[in-house]
């Protein structure tokens, strides 16, 4: 974002606030209370759509990059086997002796695995180089990471898509506050009720925090029929946050915290496990300055 998205929304609070106590004495006659609160609507709708498209950018990536790397590291390996293997063969070992696995992107690490398969192929394709490590199986990891890039690249798009329209939305938003706030302290001067209201309440600079906020704790995590888990929270956590995200794990299928949502502080239901699956849950409250984890809930899911 090229501006604090969470310091407009503040502020566009405020100045609805504030023009709501004006009301109906003053009215700013370029927009009315009904589409401040519209704005401020379709503002924490755009905010959570960014940061869902974010958390599933981000995971995609892990996801991607765990499969590249794996990959790259088997074509690294049999590319010394076959090295080694075709020594003492001059014909075969031409076919390897240019190709190369220390790429380091991941374009470039997928052009690498697939140049080793070509040579695979050409010389010797029912040759096994690692334990179980066969040509169809090779093809079919790099097709596999291929697959993961193609849906990084989708997800990395759609967020920065989502980042974009925050972007232009939270701009409009603002502008529009910087002309309330002017308009408003003109009608209403410095010393008068109202002048001294908007002046005292509606923020006009941003400061960023100097600390990580405070935890949000997890009060309950329930299991219900159809493996499901509602959560609710211990109010009065995540101070100074600008962003709440419910993370959990299934123990035993994921490595860590492997997916999020946005919290809803009213509680919230998470669904999509089965019976009998152990979950670990936590809760990351961040700003600027960095992150703060809650800590851990574990439950196990019902039927």
């Amino acid at each position: 974002m090229a501006q604090n998205i969470e310091f407009t929304q503040q502020r566009a609070i405020a100045t609805t606030a504030a023009q709501k106590s004006l009301a109906p004495g003053w009215v700013w006659d370029e927009k009315t209370i009904v589409q401040w609160d519209a704005d401020l609507d379709l503002l924490d709708t755009q905010m959570e759509a960014e940061q869902d498209a974010q958390a599933e950018m981000i995971a995609q990536r892990g996801t991607t990059d765990s499969a590249i790397d794996t990959l790259h590291d088997l074509t690294a390996r049999c590319l010394r086997m076959a090295k080694n293997r075709y020594r003492n063969d001059p014909a075969k070992l031409a076919v390897f002796q240019n190709l190369r696995a220390d790429a380091g992107s991941r374009a470039g690490k997928l052009q690498d695995a697939l140049e080793w398969e070509s040579g695979w192929e050409k010389t010797d394709g029912l040759w096994v180089p690692l334990p179980g490590m066969t040509l169809a199986g090779f093809k079919t990891s790099r097709l596999a990471a291929g697959g993961h890039l193609e849906l990084f690249v989708t997800k990395k798009a759609a967020w920065e898509s989502a980042d974009a329209t925050l972007d232009a939305l939270g701009r409009r938003i603002n502008a529009d506050c910087v002309a309330w706030y002017e308009a408003a302290t003109t009608v209403f001067p410095e010393g008068t009720a109202e002048g001294d209201m908007i002046r005292s309440t509606v923020p006009t600079s941003y400061t960023a925090p100097s600390s990580p906020p405070t935890a949000l704790l997890i009060a309950s995590a329930t299991p219900q029929p159809g493996g499901e888990i509602a959560v609710t929270y211990v109010p009065g956590g995540g101070q100074d946050a600008n962003s709440l995200r419910l993370r959990w794990m299934v123990v035993g299928v994921d490595a860590d915290f492997a997916h999020d949502v946005a919290v809803n502080l009213a509680g919230q239901t998470l669904t999509g496990f089965t019976p009998n699956q152990t979950v670990k849950l936590s809760v990351r409250a961040g700003n600027t300055a960095g992150n703060t984890d809650g800590p851990e809930m574990t439950v196990t899911t019902i039927a």
